[in-house]
């Protein structure tokens, strides 16, 4: 066990202790507050999303390969996930999957 890396040893116990669950796929597992299309564009609603009054900006996650889709996501202390809002492209506006307060996402993009 004397050969053995420390952080060989801290990877397999976090990996194992399932802590190797990021900020992101938490919300996969949980059924998500709203889902819907709405009219308006992806860029405004995103834009509106993140000025929101009263809370901190989200994290932005974009892929190069998936130039019509963004997930924000908003983190509280101790690096806790809090909210996350899936935006995608359609050809007739966005679809918004949202595990954060519907109230909020609603203000940003109205159904329809």
């Amino acid at each position: 066990m004397k050969n053995i890396p420390i952080a060989l040893i801290v990877a397999w116990a976090t990996g194992s202790a399932g802590l190797a669950e990021g900020p992101i796929s938490k919300f996969d597992a949980k059924a998500p507050e709203a889902a819907y299309v709405s009219s308006a564009k992806l860029e405004d609603i995103e834009r509106c999303l993140i000025d929101m009054e009263g809370l901190m900006p989200p994290m932005i996650f974009r892929q190069p390969d998936r130039p019509d889709a963004v997930t924000l996501l908003w983190r509280a202390g101790m690096g806790l996930s809090v909210g996350r809002v899936d935006l995608r492209r359609q050809p007739d506006g966005t679809k918004i999957v949202s595990w954060f307060g519907a109230k909020q996402v609603i203000g940003c993009a109205p159904k329809g």
